[in-house]
């Protein structure tokens, strides 16, 4: 099912790419011109991410129950322009996924926790909200909290046992590339998950498409 999901994710993505590059070649140079003079922008789109979690422990092996999906916005608001023209914002950024029962598992193991429940739910809400720079149109580098949520359960770790735990809170850093085609951009991001409820530094990079508007 997740494969079919992410599947379908790329395929309406690449539809709405080709519908974009052909508005973009329809548009007039002042219609061109005023998108370009605009000081703020909106960008949606969806990723596949993969919690690689520690770097040192999973250093070169892959499993595909670790690949999950997610939703990403941003809003942007253009703060500088170089000479070509590519803007340097300030901008915001959100992202909103679900990671998979064996994913949440893989969490509990490298952040120390035991459960007592037997199974974790298919799907898990994840979500972050960053605050940063989107440098050039291209470079990102931002920081912000998120919130790996899953099914009420009892939890232990050397900092004690939660009763009827719901969530696991951490903070996030995120560095990527963003490569930008007419309306359409290809994101490459890889976050860093770490404090809060976390005692472990994780990795999450992950890869997807973007519209402007």
């Amino acid at each position: 099912m997740k494969n079919t999901i992410l599947i379908f994710i790329l395929f309406l993505f690449s539809g709405f790419t080709a519908k974009a590059q052909n508005n973009f070649r329809n548009n007039n140079q002042n219609d061109n011109n005023d998108s370009k003079n605009s000081g703020i922008v909106i960008s949606l789109g969806a990723a596949a991410n993969y919690y690689y979690g520690e770097g040192n422990r999973n250093f070169g092996k892959y499993e595909s129950a670790r690949l999950n999906w997610q939703a990403n916005g941003m809003l942007g608001l253009t703060i500088a322009r170089d000479k070509s023209g590519h803007r340097t914002m300030l901008a915001g950024f959100g992202s909103f996924g679900m990671n998979d029962g064996e994913t949440v598992n893989h969490i509990f193991d490298d952040q120390g926790y035991v459960t007592l429940s037997p199974n974790q739910n298919s799907n898990n809400n994840v979500y972050s909200i960053e605050g940063g720079l989107l440098i050039g149109e291209v470079f990102r580098i931002s920081t912000g909290v998120g919130q790996q949520v899953f099914n009420k359960q009892t939890i232990a770790s050397d900092n004690g046992i939660q009763f009827q735990a719901t969530s696991l809170k951490y903070n996030s850093t995120t560095v990527g590339f963003n490569f930008n085609i007419s309306a359409v951009a290809i994101i490459l991001n890889c976050s860093f998950e770490y404090g809060q409820d976390y005692t472990k530094t994780v990795i999450v990079p992950s890869a997807g498409l973007m519209l402007h508007f």
